[in-house]
């Protein structure tokens, strides 16, 4: 098996997304009090609901300290609902993080095989269209259908579209569920976790393989843009100096 490319190791080793573990983390200690407090909201539900005359026990003795069930009842939902926003918010930026994190890596790729960009800060769909321009066809890789998805969904909770998008809807964990509900945004990033890093790669050997590829068409433009300013004699020179160079 060949040696990957020191180079190229690099390239790889800096597209690995190093934010989702330690948030998943952190998502799975708040998914357990979230879940506790629903659990303790439905004990006491329940128990009004099977045994009345015991409830009604606890409840008066929880009256002897100024405190109650009923509020009790509503300060486990009160607590559940707080976690459920901080659950979500951990996702939204896991999601815009995905999707920045691709941004980053495709745009170091560019500049690493070709040495410019379309400008100094170029948005996605200038660097598809740069990458169009080099015969390379994003829509064809890997995983470009759920990137896409993942753009998609990264642009509504930057800027809170879904309303007026309706292509969020198309998308399945949101044709009946919002895109600010948990559950929802969750099943979405579970499916298009290794999408980033599969497009990935695959546009790397892409790119890769065309800027290797000297073809008829790209070798005329090579000596059009090379000759542009020489007369004869300067181009004859520069011919000797490249034929030198293979000796």
């Amino acid at each position: 098996m060949n040696e990957i490319p020191k180079n190229i190791q690099e390239i790889l080793n800096q597209s690995i997304n190093k934010l989702d573990r330690p948030v998943n983390e952190i998502i799975t200690e708040l998914k357990k009090e979230r879940d506790r407090e629903y659990s303790d909201f439905e004990y006491w539900l329940g128990l009004e609901s099977s045994e009345p005359e015991k409830y009604n026990e606890i409840d008066e003795i929880a009256n002897q300290t100024g405190h109650s069930l009923q509020i009790q009842k509503r300060e486990h939902i009160e607590s559940a609902l707080y976690v459920e926003d901080e659950l979500i918010a951990l996702l939204e930026m896991k999601i815009i993080y995905a999707f920045k994190h691709l941004e980053i890596n495709t745009k170091k790729l560019i500049f690493h095989f070709y040495n410019e960009l379309p400008n100094a800060n170029p948005k996605w769909h200038e660097m598809i269209d740069f990458l169009k321009k080099r015969n390379i066809s994003v829509k064809e890789l890997n995983d470009y259908k759920e990137v896409n998805e993942l753009r998609l969904v990264n642009n509504s909770l930057k800027h809170s579209t879904q309303s007026s998008d309706k292509s969020i809807m198309e998308i399945a964990e949101f044709k009946n569920s919002s895109i600010q509900q948990f559950e929802s945004l969750d099943r979405f990033y579970e499916r298009i976790i290794d999408s980033p890093s599969l497009f990935f790669c695959d546009l790397l050997e892409k790119v890769e393989k065309e800027v290797n590829d000297f073809n008829e068409t790209k070798l005329k433009k090579i000596a059009e843009k090379v000759t542009n300013q020489m007369n004869k004699e300067i181009a004859e020179k520069l011919i000797i100096e490249i034929k030198r160079k293979y000796r």
